[in-house]
């Protein structure tokens, strides 16, 4: 029994709920009676007649919820091609073997476990997946059906960072691995529920990752509710769910049944949608508490209670969400939730406050707001009927701040916060404007300094990238830029050809000149690290003193792909001075691992208020700070008068009098 279910029982997780026993009618999926897995009522599969209720009682549990698309799955294994019931629900995932960006199936596998998962519902093609609008990221980790613990690590790490808060690790090892261990533990921490097949190796001991602590194993179940002799079986087994003859989504847009050998991969499938099930359903619940759910819903198989070859018992998606106990209300924006503001300008967006349990209560609603530390004061925000309300936030000058939380109250009394834990955790606006200072694309030389080796141990180069699995075989602008600074990719070729050795190899900016409140510098980059050794990293540092002192500002670990990085000088306050570069420092001490790096579409803005007329200091609004700063401008002449002081000569005729206050007091109180 693993020890995150331990730790659950002890600390007495309670789960309520109201039972519901109504069948819906059949989707209109014509595959949907070979789906015995979600709907039992003891039809022939494969010469095999079933035990009616066998099953993991799908139509019941999608009259209590049928998902949304708020749940990214992760499917970390060999691949998934794009396929009719899932493809607009497809991301750009990532492979971390061979061709980064090549996540298609290599051995027809896990395009079957994307069904299982995710397959559209009642669209009049095919098959149902359990959670039918759930999102899909595919995470290929297998070079055709082979494969090492350290790279499915390594995908399961990627797929925490990019979103996904349930992981389909669809892959069985006999041997433990560190790896693995680390980065389910790492999944854990970050709340995303991990799930693993057993195995199918017919004896004792539970396949890895599934062995592991924290991660859901998951056994298979025949169409006659037995749990299948291929399973593999031991003390860390903790559900059962259908694996066996399970009829799901193939390559090229085909259907099939998956092989014997894979029935626990199936069946982890099954286990993964009634997961992002319940995570769309109550999304309050922790990654430990859904597991918990899962366990605990589980219909009992062979002697009672646990025992290792079915855990818990058989999954059952209806009495998990009956468990789940929905949440009174849910937010939902409808709107991109902003996170920056123009200054002087009130910002909205609207939200959606419904779809739980309870009714909420129009006049409730009301948003919970500061902008400087201290206590939160709270407004109504406005209804806009059908559950729909618009969130307004005030206006707050350049550089200036709102943190803020939601709060809302249903008929039956129950308040309700977004972030669900408000106040610890708020929502943080920014107000700012912005002009670009310096923008290169690197498709012309604009004056970067490249400093230590050549082009045969990682010297950095502006070209058109040559691709490699470490390399990128583009560059990052979407237009028609194509070159970037990459390393040592002057001649292209293979995998470690000219990668960085020794180091450090440095790139760096021209000079920047800054003259404003605040600068923000943005750009893409590309960096790999095979893993292998010592740990590298690509190192952002800024200097200011046009690169006599330096500081880092970022450190970046591998991301086998373009991703967007962005920093201010105010992230640095201790860094002084007007002459500022920016430089990408890369490394490989001692020389032990592929390591490689590329940055392109550099950009310095300067974060600034407008002038406003009356805007004295200047932070982009008219306030009593601007009336204070008018009286100690009044009676400046000519020469004599302060640069604060050109804001309030409304009149232009150099002089700040009394008769300049009376259009101070108009664009104070237009505001």
């Amino acid at each position: 029994m693993n020890r995150w279910r331990v730790y659950v029982l002890m600390r007495g997780f309670a789960v309520v709920g109201a039972t519901v026993t109504v069948r819906a009618g059949e989707p209109s999926d014509p595959n949907f009676p070979k789906q015995w897995g979600l709907q039992n009522v003891g039809q022939v599969i494969r010469n095999v007649a079933g035990n009616a209720g066998a099953d993991i009682d799908a139509l019941a549990a999608w009259q209590i919820h049928a998902g949304l698309p708020t749940v990214t799955v992760a499917i970390v294994g060999r691949g998934i091609d794009p396929h009719i019931e899932f493809s607009d629900r497809l991301l750009e995932g990532r492979a971390t073997v061979g061709d980064l960006f090549d996540t298609l199936d290599h051995c027809t596998h896990d395009t079957h476990l994307a069904g299982i998962v995710a397959a559209a519902c009642d669209n009049n093609l095919g098959i149902s997946g359990v959670s039918a609008k759930a999102i899909i990221l595919p995470v290929r980790a297998f070079d055709s059906c082979t494969g090492t613990a350290l790279a499915v690590a390594d995908g399961v790490r990627w797929a925490v960072d990019h979103g996904a808060s349930v992981i389909l690790i669809a892959v069985q090892f006999a041997n433990p691995s560190e790896e693995l261990a680390s980065a389910v533990a790492y999944a854990l921490s970050r709340d995303a529920v991990c799930i693993a097949p057993v195995g199918d190796a017919e004896g004792p001991g539970v396949a890895y990752p599934a062995a592991v602590d924290g991660c859901l194993a998951v056994s298979a179940t025949t169409n006659q509710d037995v749990v299948s002799s291929l399973s593999n079986f031991g003390p860390q087994v903790d559900l059962a769910a259908p694996g066996r003859d399970v009829w799901s989504t193939w390559t090229n847009d085909t259907y099939s049944f998956l092989g014997d050998t894979r029935e626990t991969a199936a069946a982890a499938a099954h286990a993964a949608g009634v997961a992002a099930l319940v995570r769309s359903y109550a999304p309050q619940l922790s990654a430990v508490e859904v597991m918990d759910v899962l366990v605990s819903a589980a219909d009992d198989l062979g002697p009672v209670g646990w025992d290792d070859r079915s855990g818990y018992g058989r999954l059952n998606a209806r009495r998990a969400l009956e468990l789940a106990t929905e949440p009174a209300i849910r937010f939902e924006p409808v709107d991109p939730r902003p996170d920056e503001a123009a200054p002087g300008t009130p910002t909205q967006y609207v939200v959606r406050i419904g779809d739980g349990s309870q009714r909420v209560v129009d006049d409730t609603a009301s948003v919970f707001l500061r902008t400087a530390p201290g206590a939160f004061r709270s407004t109504p925000v406005e209804s806009l009927g059908l559950g729909r309300f618009r969130v307004t936030l005030p206006a707050i000058p350049c550089g200036g701040w709102i943190e803020y939380y939601l709060v809302a109250s249903t008929d039956q009394d129950v308040t309700i916060s977004d972030p669900l834990d408000a106040p610890t955790s708020v929502h943080l606006l920014r107000a700012s404007s912005r002009s670009t200072v310096f923008f290169d694309d690197f498709e012309s030389d604009q004056g970067w300094e490249v400093v230590g080796g050549d082009n045969s141990n990682g010297r950095w180069s502006r070209v058109v990238p040559v691709g490699t699995s470490a390399q990128p075989g583009f560059d990052h602008t979407s237009d028609a830029g194509r070159s970037c600074f990459v390393t040592g990719q002057h001649f292209g070729g293979s995998d470690g050809t000219n990668d960085v050795d020794g180091g450090p190899r440095e790139l760096i900016s021209p000079i920047i000149e800054f003259d404003g409140p605040d600068m923000a510098v943005s750009f893409a980059c590309w960096f790999f690290w095979s893993e292998i050794g010592n740990e590298d990293f690509l190192l952002v540092e800024l200097s200011r003193d046009g690169g006599a002192t330096w500081t880092t500002v970022d450190t970046i670990a591998s991301t086998g792909q373009w991703i967007e990085r962005s920093f201010r000088l105010s992230d640095a306050p201790e860094v002084e001075g007007a002459q500022v570069r920016v430089r990408f420092s890369v490394s490989d001490l001692p020389s032990d691992s592929l390591t490689e790096a590329a940055v392109d579409d550099f950009r310095t803005e300067t974060v600034h208020c407008p002038r406003v007329s009356g805007d004295g200091h200047p932070d982009g609004i008219v306030n009593l700070s601007d009336h204070r700063a008018f009286t100690d401008c009044l009676g400046g002449l000519g020469q004599d008068i302060l640069p604060v002081c050109f804001a309030f000569d409304f009149d232009a005729d150099g002089t700040i009098t009394l008769a300049d206050y009376a259009y101070l007091q108009t664009r104070f109180e237009s505001r």
